[in-house]
């Protein structure tokens, strides 16, 4: 219930902030050339006469039966667009998210297990760059190495995995690897405090002292119970990915989700961009109600209250 409310507003607030922003859809659309009659007729089409209170139930009432409406600029409907972008978007978050955690986790255990040694500090320093370097700066980098430099790898576009998946591969690699590492960096930094906090409880001592392996020790007794600052930042993570793909995709010149808002914010195509906060806010919100649950199954004090 919470979620849906959340989403609720949030699509009231888009709405009411986006008659605010200066311009107009259809004048942009149709160019200055555009007679009175023109514009007043496509005014009238997309609905735009009516009083905003009007366009936004209106508009409230179209998602409830699966209608986001149509794109003025686009001419095409919102929500195959938005589909279509989406999963380009996705294909690109999904495999970061994996490589960000996996590495950074790992990262994580070892720093907290080797705490005060060279390694640790290694793993910290790289951590901390990772944190600090901006995204659009190291993909430039990337490019002017592994594309202009060494020619492995193309330097910008996307490929679709059905139509070449090598290729797809190939177009995706230096994408992921600019927005994997910041978020590993993250999780890396967050997974070696959440270990350190956990690493000298008493339960651990007592563990040890029963002749437990150190592998068991590890992710059974310390990991598990430092997953709750973990997991929180990672589902804050995957939601804050969907909607900030705007840097990368714009570096790589992606057809994603991100690259489609910028476009509707330059055309003043304001349905698009409504329809496109209102799916990376579902996003966000999903990503939080799977975290809510996911206490219950890594904490079962949680699950009991």
């Amino acid at each position: 219930m919470q979620s849906v409310i959340v989403i609720f507003i949030v699509t009231l607030m888009v709405f009411l902030l986006m008659q605010l922003v200066p311009g107009d859809a259809v004048t942009n659309f149709l160019g200055a050339s555009a007679t009175e009659s023109q514009i007043e007729y496509y005014t009238k089409l997309f609905g735009y006469d009516q009083p905003v209170l009007v366009q936004y139930f209106k508009w409230l009432g179209g998602l409830f039966r699966g209608e986001m409406g149509r794109s003025i600029s686009l001419q095409m409907e919102i929500s195959d667009v938005l589909v279509q972008r989406l999963q380009v978007t996705l294909s690109i978050v999904l495999p970061a998210f994996v490589i960000a955690v996996v590495i950074g986790v790992s990262l994580g255990i070892v720093a907290a297990k080797n705490r005060g040694t060279v390694l640790d500090s290694l793993i910290s320093v790289v951590a901390n760059i990772g944190m600090s370097m901006p995204m659009f700066w190291f993909g430039l980098m990337l490019i002017l190495v592994f594309a202009n430099i060494l020619h492995i790898l193309p330097t910008s576009g996307y490929v679709y995995p059905q139509d070449d998946l090598g290729a797809a591969i190939r177009h995706s690699v230096l994408p992921v690897t600019v927005l994997a590492l910041n978020y590993m960096s993250q999780f890396c930094r967050q997974t070696r405090s959440s270990m350190l906090e956990v690493i000298r409880q008493d339960y651990v001592t007592t563990a040890k002292a029963k002749g437990v392996s150190a592998r068991t020790i590890t992710f059974r007794h310390q990991l598990r119970n430092a997953l709750i600052p973990i997991v929180t930042v990672m589902g804050a993570s995957l939601g804050a990915m969907v909607g900030g793909t705007v840097l990368v995709e714009s570096v790589f010149v992606i057809p994603g989700l991100g690259n489609l808002m910028i476009s509707a914010i330059k055309a003043r195509d304001f349905m698009v961009v409504e329809n496109g906060v209102l799916v990376i806010s579902v996003v966000v919100a999903v990503c939080n109600l799977v975290v809510d649950v996911l206490y219950g199954v890594i904490d079962p004090r949680i699950r009991n209250d």
